[in-house]
């Protein structure tokens, strides 16, 4: 078993690593925005083959056209006013990020607009299972419907971070089982 140090606020944390953990390391933010661009442009340029694709181009466009001021609410909502939604979303988020799956790591990253959307399937796929599954069982406590009603000032960021996350985490999972067919 392999082990790697794990940062823990200020000091280092070593931690076992099993085979199937011991993924390459993470991609930089540059080169995460030139995989996300690649993989993006050609899923563009392929005639869309299922619904999860067209799903995700929506979300994606959405995400992309959120204005800088609708994710500046994030910033200024007190975390004790947020909808259990709101702040599960927002932990969600911080998975794409490879940022402690927290509202406070949220808050920060909304801090920069851009890099808050530097989202992308590459940032899903670039995951831990591990992590991929930290993801998919906390998302799953989201109920979608209270996120739609949501009348809070973060709703509209929030509503476009739960569409993204349900129309990646769909695409990816067809993606996989896409893989398995074609290796049988």
């Amino acid at each position: 078993s392999r082990s790697r140090c794990v940062a823990r606020g200020r000091r280092l944390v070593r931690r076992s690593m099993s085979q199937e953990e011991a993924a390459p390391p993470r991609l930089s933010r540059r080169e995460q925005k030139e995989a996300a661009e690649a993989f993006e442009g050609k899923l563009n340029c392929t005639p869309a083959s299922c619904n999860e694709a067209d799903a995700f181009r929506d979300a994606d466009d959405a995400l992309k056209g959120l204005r800088p001021a609708a994710i500046a609410v994030l910033n200024s909502q007190p975390v004790a006013e947020l909808s259990p939604e709101a702040a599960i979303v927002m932990e969600c988020w911080c998975y794409l990020h490879g940022e402690t799956p927290e509202v406070a790591s949220c808050v920060k990253l909304a801090g920069d607009p851009e890099d808050f959307k530097l989202v992308g399937m590459s940032s899903v796929h670039g995951m831990r299972e591990s992590e991929r599954s930290a993801l998919r069982a906390r998302f799953s406590e989201v109920d979608p419907k209270a996120v739609q009603e949501s009348g809070a000032p973060t709703a509209e960021a929030i509503t476009l971070m739960f569409n993204w996350l349900r129309a990646a985490l769909a695409l990816h999972d067809w993606a996989q089982e896409e893989r398995k067919k074609s290796a049988t």
